[in-house]
């Protein structure tokens, strides 16, 4: 019985520690960065709480008013240390070539993700960099990852390394060649709650490499030193997309892809926790998801009770537009309530509800974080303005998420 219940523990723990701010009343959602406020669109939202309990958001910020590749982007940050309730004015984090004018704009750092160590003031950030679109990386002409560190809880920020090398030589023996294209899927970067193989609990991200499919990386360093997870030669999906990674409560890891007109699913199974060593189960596509916009969203692990009964369950949180095209941004649950649910990518498929609509205005990418008061924080594109949206923030409980029906 003991052993039933130790996931549980082990995140409720991990969630309630008094290590941030105490519970606030929840204030109304915040705009964290103003779509054109300078004439600069922003896009691309990311964002995690710190050991101090200040939550750090990221966004791109697009003098070239599009991707990677096609000009100049910054990297923006802002901090709360309530919760959410109030920001600070945008600051820069990273700079490409902002400071050159006209044909020169070439370079940028965009897409960012991010994960803020449990145990001391260490943040990471994966981005893409460098000049070259996603569609026309080559091996010998890269888009490039991108590592920033900050070690005071995401105020300041190192300067940046291209890892390029590193990660694109892990697929260079593959049987169907060397990956042409990789990036780390902007957003939250998932970290275990239950496996620490050294200073660091580990930490998973999920790349799509051209060619090849999905993969999933993970560090036990905290960003220097990634490995896939699995072999190169199976990827958890054939798709090329941006996809998000969420820890089960038996340790295990969930894979959400992102597919056009739909969600796929996959599960990786551990045989030896430590050594990273287990197996990817099937792709499979979320049946209540079915003609949803293809768009980046988020997955997140909360504890929760049943307002019916009092039962202990988990809530696995996907964020993602409610409609075929970019619009009404809200929130898909589903009820994880027997070990039997933890291992299986086909259960995936099934049981998936709508839960709260953040807003029914043009909408886009979405992040989700879970605060150390229990609540969750949602961060989402919203109201489309020419190449950017406002970037907004907004804290929920469980009960606004699923209706009620969970608390």
């Amino acid at each position: 019985m003991i052993r039933r219940f130790l996931p549980f523990l082990t995140l409720a723990l991990a969630t309630c520690i008094a290590c941030g701010p105490k519970s606030v009343p929840i204030a109304p959602q915040a705009t964290v960065f103003e779509n054109y406020s300078t004439g600069v669109p922003y896009r691309i939202p990311a964002v995690d709480q710190n050991r101090r309990g200040e939550l750090v958001a990221l966004a791109d910020y697009r003098y070239c008013h599009s991707d990677i590749g096609f000009g100049a982007i910054d990297l923006h940050m802002a901090l709360s240390s309530d919760l959410g309730a109030t920001w600070t004015p945008p600051m820069l984090m990273a700079a490409g070539d902002s400071t050159l004018t006209g044909n020169e704009y070439n370079y940028a750092f965009g897409d960012p993700s991010i994960v803020a160590d449990r145990n001391s003031d260490e943040v990471l950030c994966m981005s893409c960099g460098g000049h070259i679109a996603w569609p026309y990386s080559r091996r010998d002409s890269l888009q490039s990852p991108v590592r920033h560190r900050s070690h005071d809880g995401g105020h300041t920020w190192d300067a940046s390394e291209n890892v390029a090398e590193e990660i694109y030589s892990m697929f260079d023996g593959r049987e169907i060649g060397p990956a042409q294209g990789i990036f780390f899927t902007s957003g939250r970067i998932c970290q275990s709650r239950q496996i620490k193989t050294g200073k660091y609990y580990r930490i998973y991200s999920a790349i799509p490499t051209r060619p090849g499919g999905t993969y999933v990386l993970y560090s036990d360093d905290f960003g220097e030193v990634w490995k896939v997870l699995g072999s190169v030669e199976t990827p958890p999906s054939v798709t090329s997309d941006e996809s998000k990674c969420e820890e089960l409560p038996d340790g295990n890891v969930l894979l959400s892809i992102r597919k056009r007109g739909a969600r796929g699913f996959n599960v990786f199974t551990y045989t030896d926790r430590n050594k990273a060593e287990g197996s990817w189960g099937n792709d499979v596509k979320a049946t209540a998801m079915n003609g949803v916009n293809a768009c980046n969203g988020a997955l997140l692990l909360v504890p929760a009770r049943r307002a019916s009964d009092g039962t202990k369950v988990h809530l696995v949180l996907q964020s993602i537009t409610f409609q075929s095209h970019r619009s009404d941004v809200g929130i898909f649950y589903k009820e994880l309530s027997g070990a039997d649910s933890y291992d299986s990518s086909e259960d995936f498929a099934e049981g998936w509800e709508k839960g709260v609509m953040l807003t029914d205005h043009t909408s886009a990418y979405s992040d989700l974080v879970l605060l150390r008061d229990g609540t969750v924080g949602a961060f989402w594109e919203d109201e489309l303005k020419d190449d950017g949206y406002d970037l907004i923030f907004r804290r929920l409980t469980v009960s606004d998420i699923t209706g009620g029906k969970y608390r």
